[in-house]
């Protein structure tokens, strides 16, 4: 029985638990933000000389790297939208979704391995089956909301060096991240690719040049059950802590609308 229970351990709690062991079960939970109304209603229109681009496919990758092992993991469900102005590129606004239920980690290269962690994150991310709905759906998305462009390389997009029909910029945007009912201020730095004319580009292709970090501990994401409550034992269990940050890279393409 003892074996039993050592071997669902190792395989499902420990490679995440050992992400944040730093924790405490004394420790008050992170203060729960409303979240973001922009994703169930529809998005203001485009500016003035801005043309909106709708996120149409994508994928974003997670990565901790544990000394235990490199923990990843990937979704494909994207959504968002990106409101760019082709003459002045600091102007950009948007708003990118990644749905954390498409979640799937890639640890272990094994399916029945990878099927119970990516539970088990699931779990930690309270969007387990037993989550009650509204909270569970509340949840589910991760959100980046872009609220200024501080720096863009060339500013015009005219001025971008043109191959095969396309251009590319590189651009360093503040914004909010969402995840798990808490907000925090990142920057993130990407390349973007654009087809078609500089005036009316047709799509953007969107990849960051370096991952957007996180702090599991700042978002309140521990060991749960499939109903979300903190399991308090099994982060004693590992005693191992290290450092809880949780690196995530984004390829994603936007059509014009």
């Amino acid at each position: 029985m003892k074996t039993r229970v050592c071997r669902t351990l190792c395989l499902g709690v420990l490679p995440l638990a050992t992400v944040l062991a730093a924790c405490s079960k004394d420790e008050p939970a992170a203060p729960r933000t409303a979240p973001p109304t922009a994703s169930a209603a529809a998005p203001a229109a485009a500016a003035a000389g801005q043309k909106r681009f709708e996120v149409a496919s994508g994928t974003a990758t997670f990565l901790i790297d544990a000394p235990l092992e490199k923990i990843k993991g990937r979704s494909t469900k994207v959504r968002g939208n990106l409101d760019v102005d082709p003459a002045n590129l600091k102007t950009g606004k948007g708003r990118i979704e990644v749905d954390l239920d498409d979640l799937k980690t890639e640890t272990f290269g094994d399916g029945d391995k990878d099927t119970s962690q990516t539970g088990h994150a699931k779990n930690w991310l309270e969007i387990g089956p037993d989550v009650q709905a509204k909270r569970r759906e509340e949840n589910r998305w991760v959100r980046f909301t872009i609220n200024a462009i501080d720096d863009a390389n060339p500013t015009k997009l005219a001025a971008a060096e043109a191959k095969n029909g396309q251009r590319g910029v590189t651009l360093q945007a503040t914004g909010d991240l969402w995840l798990h009912g808490v907000s925090s201020s990142k920057k993130v730095n990407v390349a973007l690719t654009l087809d078609g004319p500089p005036e009316a580009p047709t799509a953007i292709r969107i990849v960051t040049s370096q991952p957007l970090k996180l702090s599991l501990k700042e978002h309140d994401v521990k060991p749960r059950d499939l109903a979300g409550k903190f399991l308090s034992g099994a982060l004693e269990k590992v005693g191992q802590k290290i450092d809880d940050t949780v690196q995530i890279s984004l390829d994603l393409t936007a059509k014009a609308n």
